[in-house]
Protein backbone atom coordinates (compact mmCIF):
# COMPACT_ATOMS: atom_id res chain seq x y z
CA UNK A 1 0.00 0.00 0.00
CA UNK A 2 2.71 2.46 0.97
CA UNK A 3 4.72 1.46 -2.13
CA UNK A 4 1.78 2.43 -4.36
CA UNK A 5 1.50 5.82 -2.66
CA UNK A 6 5.22 6.51 -3.03
CA UNK A 7 5.07 5.41 -6.68
CA UNK A 8 2.16 7.80 -7.36
CA UNK A 9 3.99 10.69 -5.69
CA UNK A 10 7.06 10.06 -7.84
CA UNK A 11 4.89 9.78 -10.99
CA UNK A 12 3.31 13.15 -10.16
CA UNK A 13 6.80 14.62 -9.65
CA UNK A 14 7.87 13.27 -13.05
CA UNK A 15 4.78 14.90 -14.57
CA UNK A 16 5.72 18.23 -13.02
CA UNK A 17 9.26 17.90 -14.39
CA UNK A 18 7.90 17.07 -17.85
CA UNK A 19 5.58 20.08 -17.70
CA UNK A 20 8.52 22.33 -16.80
CA UNK A 21 10.65 20.78 -19.55
CA UNK A 22 7.83 21.39 -22.02
CA UNK A 23 7.69 25.06 -21.09
CA UNK A 24 11.45 25.35 -21.47
CA UNK A 25 11.24 23.58 -24.85
CA UNK A 26 8.58 26.03 -26.04
CA UNK A 27 10.68 29.00 -24.95
CA UNK A 28 14.19 27.97 -25.99
CA UNK A 29 13.73 24.90 -28.25
CA UNK A 30 16.14 22.90 -26.10
CA UNK A 31 16.31 21.25 -22.70
CA UNK A 32 19.21 21.54 -20.28
CA UNK A 33 21.34 18.57 -19.32
CA UNK A 34 20.57 19.28 -15.68
CA UNK A 35 16.83 18.86 -16.33
CA UNK A 36 17.45 15.60 -18.17
CA UNK A 37 19.60 14.26 -15.31
CA UNK A 38 16.96 15.19 -12.70
CA UNK A 39 14.28 13.56 -14.85
CA UNK A 40 16.36 10.38 -15.20
CA UNK A 41 16.93 10.26 -11.43
CA UNK A 42 13.21 10.73 -10.75
CA UNK A 43 12.35 7.97 -13.21
CA UNK A 44 14.95 5.65 -11.69
CA UNK A 45 13.42 6.35 -8.27
CA UNK A 46 10.27 4.52 -9.41
CA UNK A 47 12.15 1.24 -9.90
CA UNK A 48 11.85 -0.15 -6.34
CA UNK A 49 8.15 0.77 -6.10
CA UNK A 50 6.75 -0.74 -9.31
CA UNK A 51 4.84 -4.00 -9.15
CA UNK A 52 3.85 -5.03 -12.66
CA UNK A 53 6.78 -3.94 -14.82
CA UNK A 54 9.66 -6.37 -15.29
CA UNK A 55 13.28 -5.44 -15.78
CA UNK A 56 12.99 -6.58 -19.41
CA UNK A 57 10.09 -4.16 -19.91
CA UNK A 58 12.19 -1.40 -18.34
CA UNK A 59 15.06 -2.10 -20.74
CA UNK A 60 12.53 -2.08 -23.60
CA UNK A 61 11.29 1.34 -22.50
CA UNK A 62 14.84 2.61 -22.42
CA UNK A 63 15.34 1.16 -25.92
CA UNK A 64 12.35 3.13 -27.24
CA UNK A 65 14.00 6.38 -26.15
CA UNK A 66 17.41 5.32 -27.45
CA UNK A 67 15.90 4.46 -30.82
CA UNK A 68 14.53 8.03 -31.00
CA UNK A 69 18.05 9.29 -30.36
CA UNK A 70 19.25 7.09 -33.24
CA UNK A 71 16.48 8.48 -35.42
CA UNK A 72 17.62 11.96 -34.43
CA UNK A 73 21.13 11.24 -35.67
CA UNK A 74 19.89 9.69 -38.93
CA UNK A 75 17.41 12.49 -39.65
CA UNK A 76 19.91 15.28 -38.86
CA UNK A 77 18.06 16.48 -35.74
CA UNK A 78 14.51 16.55 -37.16
CA UNK A 79 13.59 15.28 -33.71
CA UNK A 80 15.93 16.39 -30.98
CA UNK A 81 18.23 14.17 -28.96
CA UNK A 82 16.80 15.72 -25.81
CA UNK A 83 13.37 14.41 -26.79
CA UNK A 84 14.86 10.92 -27.08
CA UNK A 85 16.58 11.22 -23.72
CA UNK A 86 13.34 12.34 -22.07
CA UNK A 87 11.49 9.45 -23.70
CA UNK A 88 14.19 7.03 -22.49
CA UNK A 89 13.68 8.32 -18.95
CA UNK A 90 9.92 7.85 -19.27
CA UNK A 91 10.62 4.34 -20.55
CA UNK A 92 12.51 3.56 -17.36
CA UNK A 93 9.54 4.62 -15.27
CA UNK A 94 6.74 3.21 -17.44
CA UNK A 95 8.22 0.27 -19.33
CA UNK A 96 8.18 -0.39 -23.06
CA UNK A 97 4.43 -0.61 -23.72
CA UNK A 98 3.41 2.54 -21.92
CA UNK A 99 6.46 4.42 -23.19
CA UNK A 100 5.50 3.49 -26.74
CA UNK A 101 1.94 4.61 -25.99
CA UNK A 102 3.26 7.97 -24.74
CA UNK A 103 5.25 8.29 -27.98
CA UNK A 104 2.23 7.40 -30.14
CA UNK A 105 -0.04 9.89 -28.37
CA UNK A 106 2.61 12.62 -28.59
CA UNK A 107 3.20 11.91 -32.28
CA UNK A 108 -0.53 12.03 -32.99
CA UNK A 109 -0.88 15.34 -31.14
CA UNK A 110 2.07 16.83 -33.02
CA UNK A 111 0.62 15.62 -36.32
CA UNK A 112 -2.71 17.30 -35.55
CA UNK A 113 -0.90 20.47 -34.47
CA UNK A 114 1.16 20.54 -37.66
CA UNK A 115 -1.91 20.00 -39.84
CA UNK A 116 -3.73 22.78 -38.00
CA UNK A 117 -0.82 25.17 -38.42
CA UNK A 118 -0.55 24.36 -42.12
CA UNK A 119 -4.28 24.78 -42.72
CA UNK A 120 -4.32 28.10 -40.86
CA UNK A 121 -1.16 29.15 -42.72
CA UNK A 122 0.64 29.82 -39.42
CA UNK A 123 3.58 27.64 -40.36
CA UNK A 124 5.38 26.09 -43.30
CA UNK A 125 6.61 22.57 -43.93
CA UNK A 126 9.96 23.45 -42.39
CA UNK A 127 8.49 24.97 -39.20
CA UNK A 128 10.09 23.38 -36.12
CA UNK A 129 7.72 22.55 -33.29
CA UNK A 130 8.62 21.70 -29.69
CA UNK A 131 7.93 18.02 -28.97
CA UNK A 132 8.17 17.94 -25.16
CA UNK A 133 4.74 19.54 -24.57
CA UNK A 134 3.22 16.71 -26.61
CA UNK A 135 5.26 14.17 -24.62
CA UNK A 136 3.88 15.71 -21.44
CA UNK A 137 0.33 15.40 -22.80
CA UNK A 138 0.97 11.76 -23.73
CA UNK A 139 2.44 11.10 -20.28
CA UNK A 140 -0.55 12.74 -18.63
CA UNK A 141 -3.00 10.62 -20.62
CA UNK A 142 -1.11 7.45 -19.74
CA UNK A 143 -1.10 8.33 -16.05
CA UNK A 144 -4.83 9.09 -16.07
CA UNK A 145 -5.76 5.98 -18.06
Amino acid sequence: MINAIIYRIIVIGIGILLFAAGLIDIKSRQISRRMIVVLFLACCATLPFRRYISILDTVGGLAVGLSIIGLSVISKEQIGKGDGLVLAAVGIAFGARRCFLVLCIASFLMCMTAIGLLLLRRGARQTRLPFLPALFAGYLLCVVL
